[in-house]
């Protein structure tokens, strides 16, 4: 359908297409794949739909270097990706956003009573460090000549590169190829062979690379994003391809930890300045200052949903909800817990409650409300044959009549009593039982008053067994029903 628009002279319209809103950067829209760590600990480089990785990190005492001590058990390992984002989306001025990532370290292999494995591919030598040129220059390194297959042949490599801005890094076949980007530094890979044996060990070589520029470093290189100042005067140091040192209120001035708090009613501009440790690969070397616009706000900021970032949330077919990872504040719990099994996509709300960290107008807990998709459940029909009675609206209907039990199903249930859960159809198809009780017997008979016990099953739409009754019902009167 269109729209006609007359106008008459001397009007004229002037008509511009209207632009379509930027996007907000996400933890969900950068989309963290690939994200796994073997079992001696180390690392491999994720794949993101979107946006650059800048740095893996975690809180756990036992990370270093990169990598994680051994376990003697599987653990649940929480790491932190930093993401530079992209142009195009509305928060791109802030240069970077952290994601929270939960990955499973598989337990190393054990030999009695010392954590081991055996056998699996190892080092053969090492991999001399590496010097290239910036603007896309490429190195290739033959990994076939650094690592000894073990009683199987290698069956492929896990690169971790900490540093995606610097340099890239990607295998193919045997041969690792480093690209460099068009900046300066030094970065470490990390890079792991395997074999197709979980319980062989794997073998990691490191590689320093160094990509040179033929340029001094400047503040332009330097690209500072992100940082800010709150309106009490904490400062959040900006993000940069070098390391950020020392702040100052002025150029030259002395070193400063805080600015004074905002209290003139009006948001103000504050511009500080920065000591940077020029990165190797420079022709010039030492410290470097570079200065950074803020607005100070003149009021603390009040936390939202979008602030708190939610990311990793959903359900599974089985109606099993995911806690999720959350980019500030605390997520103290969600409501529901789970959901019954759905035989259709089905949207479903989750309410999050999430305590608010300080530095904001609001305090408190926020509950923040997702929409989420529960995939439909594959039904499983089952083999076992039952026979139920007509539908009753409550289960003690049954108690005042005798009904024939004849009309003939499967289910994928063991018993009467513990169908609860399981599927009913009929001719291969989920039985909608519309919510409706129906007596429920293993060969055709009757159930009801003076019929002695019997089992009532609840079937909802789906041909879901939602609850299972027992019943006994006297010949005298009386409904004797109870949920099992």
């Amino acid at each position: 359908m269109s729209t006609k628009i007359n106008v008459r002279s001397p009007f004229y319209l002037n008509l511009t297409a209207p632009t379509p809103p930027s996007p907000l950067f996400t933890c969900e829209v950068a989309n963290i794949k690939n994200l796994s760590i073997d079992q001696q600990g180390q690392i491999s480089s994720p794949n993101l739909d979107f946006g650059l990785v800048l740095s893996i990190t975690s809180a756990d005492a036992d990370f270093s270097n990169d990598q994680f001590a051994t376990e003697t058990v599987d653990t649940s390992r929480t790491l932190v990706v930093q993401i530079a984002i992209p142009s195009g989306f509305t928060n791109t001025s802030d240069g970077f956003i952290n994601c929270s990532k939960v990955v499973t370290q598989p337990a190393l292999v054990t030999g009695g009573a010392t954590p081991t494995c055996s056998g699996g591919p190892t080092v053969n030598g090492s991999i001399a460090a590496q010097a290239i040129n910036s603007g896309g220059v490429s190195v290739t390194i033959d990994l076939s000549a650094k690592f000894n297959a073990g009683s199987s042949a290698i069956a492929g490599y896990n690169i971790y590169n900490p540093n995606q801005s610097l340099v890239s890094a990607a295998v193919n076949g045997n041969n690792l190829v480093i690209t460099s980007n068009n900046i300066g530094g030094t970065t470490n890979i990390k890079v792991s062979a395997f074999d197709n044996d979980s319980n062989t060990c794997t073998a990691t070589q490191s590689i320093g690379v160094t990509v040179n520029v033929s340029a001094a470093f400047d503040c332009a290189a330097a690209a500072l994003t992100g940082g800010s100042i709150a309106q009490d005067g904490t400062i959040v140091k900006p993000d940069s391809v070098a390391t950020v040192g020392n702040i100052k209120a002025s150029s030259g001035g002395a070193t400063i930890t805080s600015y004074p708090a905002n209290g003139t009613g009006s948001n103000r501009s504050v511009t500080l300045f920065f000591d940077l440790t020029i990165p190797a690969g420079y022709t010039n070397s030492g410290t470097l200052e570079c200065s950074r616009a803020f607005t100070q706000p003149s009021s603390l900021p009040e936390f939202t949903c979008d602030i708190a970032n939610l990311s990793g949330q959903k359900i599974s077919a089985e109606g099993v909800i995911t806690k999720g990872s959350i980019q500030l504040g605390t997520i103290t719990s969600f409501s529901p817990l789970d959901w019954a099994t759905v035989l259709i996509d089905t949207p479903r709300t989750v309410a999050y409650s999430i305590t608010i960290p300080s530095g904001y107008s609001n305090s408190g807990t926020l509950v923040c409300n997702l929409l989420l998709t529960q995939p439909a459940q594959i039904p499983v029909c089952g083999t076992n044959t039952y026979y139920i009675s007509a539908p009753m609206s409550v289960p003690q209907n049954a108690c005042t009549d005798v009904f024939s039990v004849s009309k003939e199903i499967k289910s994928n249930a063991g018993s009467l009593t513990t169908g609860l859960g399981s599927f009913v159809c009929e001719n291969d198809a989920p039985f909608n039982g519309n919510g409706f009780y129906y007596g429920i017997h293993t060969s055709k008979t009757s159930i009801g008053k003076g019929t002695g016990t019997f089992n009532i099953w609840q079937i909802d739409t789906n041909g879901i067994v939602v609850s299972v009754e027992v019943g006994d019902c006297p010949a005298s009167g009386g409904d004797n029903i109870a949920k099992l």
